[in-house]
């Protein structure tokens, strides 16, 4: 059974459709980069797969049970979800370890307190992202490479069995994007983490995805194998602009 499998769903907000017929799976322990120009829906698509938005038509099922309103808080327990970089207000009155330990709220429920196993779970989640040093650290005070730690850590911290990650590397400079991919790539293997991440970075594709799907005005117009969607006519059709895609020592390179 998929983890994630989405069939002819639309999400439409008043007369627009935001997503339309979207067919695609995800099978366990699998990475699928979700591809597409800005508006293409990317986001939408993984708010849908972590029931922060219903289907409007169409099946969306999720770790074996059919999204829906009334399972839609106890689906988000069991799934990590990191969205788009958001500065934090330097004066904001929250460590990172206290950060950390909210992504633990969720399993634990409504008015209790989290207890040792749940320190635990933020601390060792800090230490995967080779974040223990910044525990002490006010939030607001990170860089944005060490910000995107601390909101994975508290993703993990959540013990997730589906990552969603929206645009993880956007704002970063290179060397934090890199950092960042790279720390992706580790936590997916180490764990068996089946991850879903929206991104910009084509040439990070081949070593951290098995496929990709492409969206475009709200509509996947394709999912497969990610060395056969970097392509050069699929990649220039789907951004609206040439691209060239070269092979170097067997593996592409996408230059736009």
């Amino acid at each position: 059974m998929p983890v994630v499998s989405c069939e002819s769903v639309f999400v439409t907000v008043g007369r627009r459709d935001i997503l339309r017929d979207c067919s695609f799976s995800l099978s366990s322990g699998s990475c699928a980069g979700v591809l597409g120009p800005n508006g293409a829906g990317k986001s939408t698509l993984l708010k849908l797969c972590n029931a922060l938005v219903l289907p409007s038509q169409g099946v969306v099922t999720c770790l074996g049970e059919r999204v829906a309103a009334k399972n839609a808080g106890s689906l988000r327990k069991r799934i990590g979800y990191v969205s788009q970089f958001r500065s934090i207000d330097a004066r904001q009155p929250i460590t990172v370890f206290e950060s950390v330990l909210s992504g633990t709220y969720g399993r634990l429920g409504i008015f209790r307190k989290p207890r040792k196993r749940e320190e635990e779970l933020a601390a060792q989640a800090l230490e995967a992202v080779s974040g223990a040093h910044l525990a002490s650290r006010p939030l607001g005070h990170l860089s944005g490479g060490e910000s995107q730690r601390v909101a994975i850590a508290r993703a993990l911290a959540q013990e997730p069995e589906l990552l969603l990650l929206d645009e993880p590397t956007a704002s970063l400079d290179w060397q934090a994007r890199r950092e960042i991919l790279q720390l992706i790539g580790e936590l997916q293997q180490q764990r068996a983490l089946t991850v879903l991440l929206a991104t910009h970075e084509l040439n990070a594709l081949p070593d951290l995805c098995d496929s990709v799907i492409f969206l475009k005005d709200g509509g996947i117009t394709w999912h497969g194998p990610v060395r056969e969607g970097l392509d050069e006519g699929r990649l220039s059709r789907a951004f609206d602009t040439p691209v060239r895609v070269l092979l170097h020592d067997d593996r592409p390179v996408v230059m736009v």
